[in-house]
């Protein structure tokens, strides 16, 4: 889905340093926020034009995660968290959803498993299967987010032909002991390390929300620009029930436009993607992330939650005078303009459904 971020920038665009950052993150009201997002909203249309693009994901497998990332209900340490839980699914059912999920606009698939990694030979055989048959039956850019992964297992799935690997950040380094306390800040760089030595499209980002500092959303946008990373999706605290940040308040929705817009002006060539927790912190301002700099987007369901309809997605992308990217992979996109009522792929998010924000 991403070009690299090292490519040139328009004459007149250029990053803005970290304290500036940390002053405009700031500017959540008035005529400061809309100053922001109007700035924000220049320098995507510079960089990326009118285009916006759309990713879908399947949750693969669920649950029973040896982790204990505060935010997850997906984790083993809180048996009070309402995440269904199921083995890896089978190659054909991955390639169904992915084609389900391209008609409705996506022009990248994710196959996220949970789990501290996917090491066995069964699963990482399965996955690869997946990815070779979505090179040869869809139009869509492979990706995976299968944990803290190695190198050799990494460069098998490259073989296969996937072409971005998704591992977030989830926080700045300073707060990351907040979230989760089984791996280490340094681990999440290795896996990210190794993932860009082979050549990946790299996609990190983390979520706002969990109680961090503005200035640790900054913290952590350094830290992503550092990396050199291609795409950032930005979430943000969807609140789960059983959980150790079920009951955090969520930021408010001009909290969430500031940030993208400031993660937008530190990293005008990324790709900024507002993913996970936009329907219920944004609510009806959801259509001003393009505003504030985004230049992409989820489309369907969450992990273990129930997105948007894609009608609405691409409704929202339309309204604004924008148009959807299509895949890079060369081959006939099958989203026809249309896109559907419902999400009918990864539909076992479904059998939980997401709680209202908390206020």
């Amino acid at each position: 889905m991403c070009e690299t971020a090292a490519r040139p920038l328009p004459a007149g665009i250029e990053p803005i340093s970290a304290d500036e950052a940390r002053r405009l993150i700031h500017h959540t009201s008035g005529a400061a926020l809309e100053a922001l997002l109007v700035r924000a909203d220049a320098v995507r249309r510079a960089v990326h034009g009118d285009e916006i693009a759309l990713c879908g994901i399947t949750n693969a497998k669920s649950g029973r995660c040896a982790e204990d990332c505060g935010f997850c209900s997906q984790s083993a340490h809180f048996p009070d968290a309402d995440a269904p839980v199921y083995p890896l699914v089978g190659a054909d059912e991955i390639v169904a959803q992915a084609k389900a999920a391209e008609r409705a606009g996506a022009r990248e698939f994710s196959i996220v498993t949970s789990g501290t990694r996917v090491a066995k030979e069964a699963e990482l055989a399965t996955i690869e299967q997946a990815v070779q048959k979505l090179r040869a039956e869809t139009a869509v850019e492979p990706c995976a987010s299968l944990g803290l992964m190695k190198e050799p297992e990494l460069a098998r799935l490259k073989a296969a032909g996937l072409m971005h690997y998704h591992h977030n950040l989830e926080t700045a380094p300073s707060f990351f002991s907040n979230v989760c306390t089984t791996h280490t800040f340094e681990e999440q760089l290795e896996t990210i390390r190794a993932a860009k030595k082979l050549g990946f499209k790299l996609c990190s980002g983390g979520i706002l929300g969990m109680g961090e500092t503005a200035e640790q959303r900054v913290e952590l946008a350094e830290t992503i620009r550092e990396l050199g990373i291609d795409c950032v999706p930005v979430n943000f605290l969807n609140p789960r029930p059983g959980t150790p940040m079920a009951h955090v308040k969520a930021i408010t929705a001009e909290e969430c436009l500031a940030a993208l817009a400031v993660f937008r002006l530190m990293m005008p060539a990324a790709h900024i993607f507002v993913m996970g927790g936009r329907e219920v912190n944004l609510g009806d301002r959801q259509d001003q992330i393009f505003r504030a700099g985004a230049n992409g987007t989820m489309v369907g369901n969450y992990l273990t939650s129930a997105g948007r309809s894609p009608e609405l997605t691409v409704n929202m992308v339309e309204a604004q005078g924008l148009r959807l990217r299509a895949p890079d992979t060369e081959r006939p996109w099958a989203f026809d303009g249309c896109a559907p009522h419902d999400a009918d792929w990864n539909e076992r998010a479904l059998e939980k459904r997401r709680l209202p924000v908390v206020r």
